[in-house]
């Protein structure tokens, strides 16, 4: 096995379905699925249940045990040697699993590879598009303009990132005490505390649906999660955040960690 998928699924039935559909349509890679549902409250179990692939797992738990342990329970069943944590409402493109790993094997000093994406700011946007919203057709254009270019990252949005077993054996697994936000902001720190990069491909993209969980399930369970998210966060690195800042850490092209890269706007590495 080349490639394992974890997908967290909390009442996105409908989003899922279509994420499972462009996966099958678009992977090249061998790979194996690994769904982990947190106790859905809408049709996604049933319709979990009644899945039957050979290259599909389903975990169905019995409480929400937030996204963070989520991503540690399909890694801990993953046998791929690359690795992909992601939402189940993103769109993939056809090959974008061989295109995430060249640049993961291309840049040894990067731990974590992003696509860019039609529906995620920051330097992930697309940006305003002047050809087709298809996504198939967007994609091929990105593809072509930027083939094989990546550029460094303070930080990749957690809907769907890259890696492969390295990540876990050198800054170990999610932190659980993430339910919900910050995860993403978590890993950025502690690949680049140990040294390494986050990458951004150039030449692939995704679509995302922006918080199709949040808007299905229960507001006030949400603002609970991610409020305990958010401040576990804030005291876990409470002495970066003091002595940088957020715009620092996170936004500005100053580096922060010895031998970290450029973060200019335009740079753009092979």
């Amino acid at each position: 096995m080349e490639l394992s998928i974890i997908i967290v699924n909390y009442n996105t039935r409908p989003f899922l379905e279509k994420c499972l559909a462009a996966l099958t349509a678009n992977t090249v890679i061998p790979h194996e699925i690994i769904i982990v549902d947190n106790h859905s409250h809408d049709d996604s179990r049933p319709w979990l249940e009644t899945l039957r692939h050979p290259r599909l797992r389903v975990i169905l738990n019995r409480e929400n045990r937030g996204y963070a342990a989520a991503c540690n329970q399909g890694l801990a069943l993953a046998a791929g040697r690359f690795l992909v944590t992601m939402n189940p409402d993103v769109i993939v493109p056809p090959r974008w699993d061989t295109r995430l790993a060249y640049h993961l094997e291309r840049h040894p000093a990067a731990l974590m590879i992003g696509p860019k994406s039609l529906g995620i700011g920051g330097k992930q946007w697309a940006g305003p598009l002047n050809f087709s919203r298809r996504l198939a057709a967007a994609d091929r254009k990105f593809a072509a303009l930027y083939a094989r270019q990546s550029i460094p990252a303070k930080f990749l949005i957690g809907c769907l990132v890259f890696f492969d077993r390295r990540l876990p054996k050198i800054i170990g697994p999610f932190d659980e005490n993430l339910p919900l936000g910050a995860d993403d902001f978590d890993l950025a720190l502690r690949i680049r505390e140990k040294g390494y990069q986050l990458r951004i491909a150039q030449d692939v993209l995704i679509k995302h649906t922006v918080h199709a969980s949040f808007h299905r399930s229960d507001p006030a369970d949400n603002e609970q999660l991610a409020t305990a998210s958010w401040q576990y966060f804030r005291r876990k690195w409470d002495s970066y955040l003091r002595q940088y800042g957020w715009e620092r850490l996170f936004e500005d092209a100053a580096a922060v960690f010895p031998g970290e890269p450029s973060f200019a706007p335009g740079f753009i590495d092979g």
